[in-house]
């Protein structure tokens, strides 16, 4: 029971979206269907998004057998240099995800119209938020949480409580059968930990969401979409989610962002015992923040996507700089009023200090070359090292070289999960060679 509302979780969270009534073709190979892609790739190279333009364009060419539409591909590499770096702007990819969402809302309502319930698959393939096709299907909508099969629904209906009504004090004892759900301005958190924790959390998790577009506003867009944890206050109960949704983990791992899913998984029972091995003020938040980034970014970039499409990046090189954003807001204290973001956190620091006096480090070609996936794996440097050094060229990039790197380092998480960072070399992104930028950086991180 508990996996199959799970799965369904993740293909909703599009949440309930309203439909263009004209009809669009809405297969590849009916006529016309192409056009709309047309329209998109150029829009992104009036836009400055070359990168996005030249692929979009290059889909048109690739799937299409029409004669007109081949043609108004081709009249883009006359209209547009399809050689120049792009512009990456927050407005302007933020403007091209709803160009592209609008469209594929029409082509899965296309569908819908076009042949029923028997469509409702296809239109999910277009739109996952589609109402119709997700009822038709027998999913319930729950705000703040997305569609789920009606028992669920149900289940966790009379628990859903909005941060803005919340009372300081609840004397329900959740448990994971019957957990707190609490809506905030931008995180939902599902969670059996106390009344009070979860409120801290969830106005934690919604002051960080605006500290993140503070500092990463200039290239990721804002977007209207449901982000949602769960997190388990007992281990046990982690290890069983993790399993149901086909992601196995166990009592030793603090959480995950499954971008598959659209949602993250956290084991509150190890990130507190984590904090306290540490000293740490509060780790549960620091792995709430490293995660909700992972959300944030994933949705500014990719915007709504379905489950298998959220794969697209993961074999990716520069899986590196997935985790390198998430480490830079580890730090994050946030205070009654403000917020201070100094450093590193102090697990990250501790590993640099290490390579510090032993005198070594990763070597940056090694890692640059790996995906998410391989990342993500002890080799060849621990896991640790990898992300200690991975968050120390963030910080570098955004906020010690800003002039220099900033602008270069958000260019390449953005290629990165568009599956294009090896379009350009790194001395075209960064102006420099990789031995240049990596002694320099050397010389900031480590002293050398």
């Amino acid at each position: 029971m508990l996996k199959s509302f799970i799965l369904l979780v993740c293909l909703g969270l599009g949440g309930i979206c309203c439909h263009a009534q004209e009809a669009v073709p809405y297969t590849p190979d009916e006529p016309g269907y192409h056009l709309g892609t047309l329209e998109l790739a150029r829009f992104c190279l009036q836009s400055g998004l070359i990168s996005q333009g030249r692929a979009l364009r290059a889909e048109v060419l690739k799937g299409s057998q029409d004669k007109g539409e081949r043609e108004g591909a081709e009249k883009l590499a006359q209209d547009f240099d399809l050689t120049q770096p792009d512009a990456y702007t927050a407005k302007a990819w933020g403007e091209y995800l709803d160009r592209r969402e609008a469209l594929q809302s029409r082509r899965a309502e296309s569908a819908w119209q076009a042949l029923g319930k028997a469509g409702a698959r296809h239109a999910l393939s277009h739109d996952p938020g589609h109402v119709e096709a997700r009822k038709a299907f027998g999913h319930e909508f729950l705000e703040g949480v997305g569609w789920l099969e009606p028992k669920e629904a149900q289940r966790l209906r009379p628990f859903v409580a909005s941060i803005k009504d919340a009372p300081k004090d609840n004397p329900r004892k959740a448990t994971w059968a019957e957990p707190f759900v609490v809506v905030g301005e931008h995180f939902t958190l599902v969670s059996d930990l106390p009344w009070w924790r979860v409120l801290r959390y969830v106005r934690l998790l919604d002051r960080f969401y605006e500290v993140f577009f503070e500092i990463a506003g200039e290239f990721i867009p804002r977007r209207k979409s449901i982000n949602l944890i769960w997190c388990c206050a007992k281990a046990e109960d982690f290890i069983a989610l993790s399993k149901a949704v086909e992601f196995p983990m166990t009592a030793e791992h603090e959480g995950a962002y499954l971008r598959w899913h659209g949602y993250s998984v956290i084991n509150a029972q190890r990130a507190d015992e984590v904090g306290r091995l540490n000293k740490a003020k509060d780790n549960l938040a620091r792995t709430l923040f490293h995660e909700g980034t992972h959300r944030l970014v994933e949705m500014g970039i990719c915007g709504r996507a379905t489950a298998m499409e959220a794969w697209g990046n993961y074999m990716e090189a520069h899986g590196w700089i997935v985790e390198a954003i998430a480490v830079i807001f580890e730090n994050l204290d946030i205070k009654d009023k403000g917020y201070t973001l100094a450093s590193l956190e102090a697990q990250r620091t501790h590993c640099l200090g290490r390579m510090k006096k032993a005198g070594t480090a990763p070597q940056l070609a090694a890692l640059f070359k790996q995906n998410t996936s391989e990342f993500g794996a002890s080799q060849p440097y621990a896991v640790a090292d990898k992300y200690a050094v991975a968050g120390s060229i963030a910080w570098y990039c955004i906020f010690i070289k800003k002039d220099s790197y900033r602008a270069a380092f958000f260019g390449l998480l953005i290629d990165q999960y568009r599956s294009d960072s090896t379009g350009r070399t790194f001395e075209q992104r960064f102006g420099l060679s990789l031995e240049e930028f990596e002694n320099s950086w050397k010389a900031y991180a480590l002293g050398k």
